[in-house]
């Protein structure tokens, strides 16, 4: 009977030694980036608040052997080493430098928007494990504001001070104006606005305007309005365009034409360009830039006109057009702009045995244009080029 009883007891405790375990098993918790990017950063607010940075140094290197290096890591890391006075970039990629500034910058924005928190747990592990408006944001503007009292900060540190007080402006201001030559932060700003400038552009406009002769085809057919379009594209600073603009109106006397063997007088008009147009840009401000302009075109227009339903031919005289000028255009502030174009074009109107219509103009033409690249706008934007 004891036996049977001793079995029993047996069983029974280890029946409930394997449930207490299976228990255990379930309810534990195996350790993940979320889990140790939350713990950390509540270390770092307790050990900040002591000033014991070594113990910050210590966490943060656990951190990143347990998770890689994550933007609020790589912020704290920046902060840390300029106050132990050990900062370098020697630990920097290069290659995903700049990610970490844009990630920075996300945040601070994503911050302020009324859905944050549904942005954070859609891209929480892009954000690593730190949530917008944390108490581990708070602390590095705090951290790189004390920072910035420094008088000793070197340049470089100042520079992702000023970034991680949110003074993003003076921030972009130091790259821009070359402040910090031989960094790994200027030449990577220098890889993405020089990359970013390459993007080629496209380009198409309505043009309306009008043609100003002189000589003889001033006397003859007179001032003519301009209509047309233009199609292109930009790469660097100069631009190609395919421009086509036609003339309509009575000339301003009758002339003769030789037509079908024999004289006509007509007063008859009906012309156009057809050509390649080449811009430079010469300066450019913010939302302003003059052109340096040049082009050649098949000019010419009809002096009699044609029925190609009764298989009538016309007459047309015709010209090569060879033209330079100036432009000058104001930038919208989505990816538009309106031009002013100023052209003289040479082009030698033969009427052979007919009335002399020789003679050069000038073309005055305003342009409005839906002109760039979606990706370059948004890369200018987001290194502050603009």
């Amino acid at each position: 009977m004891k036996k049977v009883l001793f079995l029993i007891v047996l069983l029974a405790t280890m029946s409930t030694f394997a449930q207490n375990n299976i228990d255990k098993e379930l309810l534990s918790q195996t350790p993940n980036c979320e889990n140790v990017a939350f713990n950390s950063s509540r270390l770092i607010e307790h050990y900040f608040g002591k000033k014991e940075y070594d113990s910050i140094k210590v966490v943060l290197n656990r951190w990143e052997e347990f998770c890689g290096t994550t933007e609020p890591l790589f912020r704290l890391k920046v902060l840390e080493q300029i106050q132990s006075k050990t900062f370098s970039e020697e630990w920097m990629d290069s290659k995903y430098l700049m990610d970490f500034v844009f990630l920075y910058l996300d945040r601070v924005a994503n911050s302020k928007d009324p859905n944050c928190k549904l942005i954070y747990e859609r891209y929480k592990i892009t954000f690593g494990y730190i949530s917008f408006k944390s108490p581990l944001d708070d602390l590095t503007v705090i951290w790189a504001n004390s920072l910035l009292e420094n008088k000793d900060l070197q340049p470089l540190g100042r520079a992702f001070c000023l970034l991680y007080t949110n003074q993003t402006d003076s921030f972009w201001q130091v790259l821009k104006d070359q402040q910090i030559p031989g960094t790994k932060l200027q030449a990577v700003y220098n890889e993405h606005t020089l990359k970013t400038k390459k993007l080629s552009e496209l380009n198409f406009g309505l043009m309306t305007g009008v043609m100003l002769p002189f000589g003889n085809l001033s006397t003859v057919v007179g001032v003519k309005p301009e209509f047309g379009i233009q199609f292109g594209m930009k790469k660097n600073r100069l631009q190609y365009d395919m421009t086509i603009l036609i003339r309509s109106g009575e000339t301003r006397q009758e002339y003769v034409v030789i037509y079908q063997g024999a004289p006509k007088m007509t007063n008859y008009y009906f012309g156009g360009y057809m050509g390649l147009d080449v811009a430079y840009e010469l300066w450019k401000e913010k939302r302003h830039e003059l052109d340096f302009l040049t082009g050649i075109a098949y000019d010419g227009f009809d002096a009699v006109e044609g029925d190609t339903n009764n298989n009538v031919k016309g007459k047309s005289i015709n010209s090569l057009n060879l033209n330079l000028g100036l432009g000058f255009r104001f930038l919208g502030k989505k990816l538009n702009y309106w031009g002013f174009q100023a052209k003289y074009n040479f082009v030698n109107y033969d009427n052979n045995g007919g009335t002399d219509i020789r003679g050069n103009y000038i073309s005055l033409i305003l342009t409005a244009n839906l002109f760039g690249n979606v990706q370059k706008n948004s890369m200018m934007e987001r290194l502050k080029m603009k």
